[in-house]
């Protein structure tokens, strides 16, 4: 059973598989990863040959289709009828089906994630999981913003998508502490070089490109301190694989629909039910480079737009309100679940129209039915 396994969804020919490998043979790992292909309506049939051809060579790749998604998903229905088709968040059948698979550590990659050809992709992911005994990061606003451990050209103060608005353009200014005796490294957030991960409202102030990463190899977070957690170049421990839904986008609001947005709620709900546990979120290496995909930003800025205006009402009820007991992650995530709908639900600010307290209502029942997942995986 190997310990590592990588995750990604696609609709392109993902060129990423053979970087992958050559990385992963490069520092001989290829007997501990195993490496699963999501597909979708629009992935080209190339792509399954490809991934047969990448077993062959010695890593091995399950290209996961359609056709073996739908028959699959009947093992964890009602969840998998709720993931549209289409759309991103269909990585989750990846985490599912790792999940029951036996993987230690999870990494979630997009396809236009790629390795550094001279550093060791596997090996800065197996910091995820151990037990870390030096300083912890704390910011009195309860938030870190990682873009500054990058070097951008044109020089520009750079903030991740998803970092409260109400924060940026101030600095950060860390704290450091001694975490608690036995804390691990939950989450790895690996950076990008390239093309950074940021939000439309950024992108239409003019193109960044990441030229250098600046910080230490590994840096940690303080449980009480947050960032944004996306699912590009991200590893995770098996225990918070049920705390780390991409939330299902999609849900119809005026002007378009909500989008985008399902990586960045899913990282804090995993950052909230972190929450006195023994685990710690981590950032920095290993690095990737980001070849986006083409994007039209203005478009992504319409399918951005709900997203990113209601993210700093969810932090603010999620930092002063939410406070998991159960034991069990697993068993948190229904409390979420219920917080959402008890809590959140009620109180939509004034401003919001109808159909957002409907996508709230559905983000519940999407969290709900994926705890029920994965408890039969676990």
């Amino acid at each position: 059973m190997k310990p590592y396994h990588i995750v990604f969804t696609t609709i392109n020919y993902p060129i990423v598989i053979n970087d992958l490998f050559d990385n992963i043979a490069r520092f001989n790992h290829l007997d501990s990863v195993k490496l699963w292909v999501i597909g979708d309506h629009k992935t080209p049939a190339e792509c399954r040959q490809l991934a047969a051809s990448t077993t062959r060579k010695g890593l091995e790749t399950v290209f996961f289709g359609i056709e073996e998604q739908d028959k699959w998903g009947d093992r964890c229905s009602p969840f998998y009828s709720r993931i549209p088709y289409n759309n991103e968040t269909r990585r989750n059948i990846g985490y599912l089906a790792a999940l029951e698979d036996g993987c230690e550590i999870m990494i979630s990659i997009d396809d236009d994630n790629f390795p550094i050809h001279d550093s060791d992709f596997i090996g800065s992911h197996s910091v995820t999981g151990k037990v870390w005994k030096g300083n912890v990061i704390s910011e009195e606003t309860g938030f870190h913003n990682v873009c500054e451990y990058l070097e951008f050209k044109p020089s520009r103060v750079i903030f991740p998508r998803g970092y409260p608005f109400r924060l940026r353009g101030r600095k950060n200014s860390a704290q450091y502490q001694i975490p608690d005796s036995g804390s691990r490294i939950g989450v790895t957030a690996g950076l990008w070089l390239s093309d950074p991960d940021i939000d439309a409202t950024t992108w239409l102030n003019g193109s960044v490109s990441g030229t250098r990463y600046l910080g230490d190899t590994v840096q940690v977070l303080a449980q009480t301190t947050w960032t944004p957690i996306n699912t590009q170049n991200t590893s995770i421990v098996r225990e918070l694989i049920p705390a780390f839904l991409c939330i299902p986008m999609g849900w119809a609001v005026p002007g378009g629909s909500i989008q985008r947005y399902g990586d960045i709620w899913g990282g804090y709900f995993l950052q909230s039910l972190m929450q006195e546990t023994r685990y710690l979120a981590a950032f920095g290496q290993p690095i990737v480079e980001h070849r986006r995909n083409p994007h039209d930003y203005v478009a992504d800025l319409r399918y951005e737009y709900w997203g990113m205006i209601l993210t700093d009402w969810l932090l603010e009820l999620l930092k002063t309100r939410f406070q998991p007991v159960a034991p069990a992650v697993i068993d948190r995530v229904q409390e979420l679940a219920g917080f959402l709908n008890e809590t959140a639900v009620p109180e939509l600010p004034d401003w919001c129209p109808e159909e957002i307290k409907g996508f709230l209502t559905w983000t519940a029942e999407n969290l709900r039915t994926w705890g029920e997942a994965c408890r039969q995986f676990l």
